[in-house]
């Protein structure tokens, strides 16, 4: 499972869900007040990909309160998680 960095800095993680289908993670840092909404100032946020490294549509963003782990273990964590709730297989990486 590769990390890559977008354009922002953000580490994010794009995968396959299904022949197409993509979809991408990635740790979002809002230091603005009126954008921190929880007041967290981290945000694991997901959206599908019209094709990859096409995010498109609107993401959904999760609050992370307090967490110790890095944004990489995060993300991780998160992708395998969701894979393994819905059956989803990973490619293993090139």
């Amino acid at each position: 499972m590769k990390i890559q960095h977008d354009g922002k800095g953000q580490p994010f993680i794009e995968w396959e869900q299904v022949e197409g289908s993509y979809k991408r993670a990635w740790i979002q840092r809002k230091d603005t007040e009126d954008k921190d909404w929880a007041k967290t100032g981290r945000y694991l946020n997901v959206v599908r990909c019209n094709a990859p490294g096409r995010p498109g549509g609107n993401p959904t963003d999760f609050p992370i309160f307090h967490s110790p782990l890095t944004d990489e273990q995060i993300l991780r964590a998160f992708v395998h998680s969701v894979c393994a709730m819905t059956g989803c297989k990973l490619q293993a990486e090139p």
